[in-house]
């Protein structure tokens, strides 16, 4: 028997028995793990706050011939602005979807907790469009988990750039106006392009820090999605209840 702590947030929670929670939480380098909250669906159990979609915080973990069960937690965060607003709530939701689809149940970076806390208080505190943030949070998840786009230059000639760009989803690859390989490869204003590579490329301290005309937020949440999809060859449900929140 192992009992071991870790900072995490949960992802998701199921019921299971009479009183009973299965967590989902997403640690900082053990990945996700699924463990039972004993009781902690009553109001009465020490569990019952902390046993929650979107909570932040300490846990404490008994592992036992590979099952988890929840000993304690204690909530440092809980996102509490994400259940007042649906559109909120719907794109929060759909960055669980995409960790529970692509983090490991073994170990994972530690960025990704540092990327998925960050998305949300950003989300909670209206500090930057909701598109803008599902952008960021899609090619930048691809990036941790090996999928990087190669947007360093056209991957024919090595051209850095010219005035019209095209990128190629099947391939993750960027090619210039003279390499471009119609219908496979869809026109990206260079703007675009320019966001695209401040995403994968940029320190973390500085991956929120770019600008980007609102006309062209649909252009780079269109490819930056398409791009997921492609690389997990996976059509994430609740992004249509992101969209319907629009």
């Amino acid at each position: 028997m192992e009992k071991f702590e870790t900072d995490g947030v949960v992802l998701k929670t199921g019921v299971t028995g009479e009183a009973d929670l299965i967590v989902y939480v997403l640690t900082r380098q053990r990945g996700i793990i699924r463990a039972f909250a004993k009781g902690a669906r009553s109001t009465k159990s020490r569990l019952h706050a902390g046993a929650a979609a979107f909570v932040y915080g300490a846990f404490s973990f008994t592992e036992k011939n590979g099952v988890f069960h929840v000993n304690d937690i204690v909530p440092q965060e809980v996102f509490f602005a994400l259940r007042l607003d649906l559109q909120k709530l719907s794109l929060a939701q759909y960055f669980c979807e995409i960790l529970l689809r692509t983090v490991s149940d073994t170990e994972s970076d530690p960025m990704l907790l540092r990327l998925f806390l960050n998305s949300l208080h950003l989300l909670c505190g209206d500090k930057k469009p909701a598109l803008m943030l599902k952008a960021v949070f899609e090619l930048r998840i691809a990036v941790l988990s090996g999928y990087a786009p190669a947007l360093v230059a056209c991957g024919q000639c090595g051209e850095y750039e010219t005035p019209l760009m095209f990128f190629d989803v099947s391939e993750g690859a960027l090619y210039c106006e003279n390499c471009a390989q119609a219908p496979r490869s869809e026109l990206i204003p260079v703007a675009v392009i320019s966001a695209m590579r401040h995403i994968v490329f940029s320190e973390f301290s500085d991956l929120f820090r770019f600008q980007l005309e609102d006309a062209l937020l649909p252009v780079l949440n269109r490819m930056t999605e398409r791009y997921l999809m492609q690389c997990f060859q996976h059509r994430f449900r609740l992004l249509e209840f992101f969209y319907q929140s629009l």
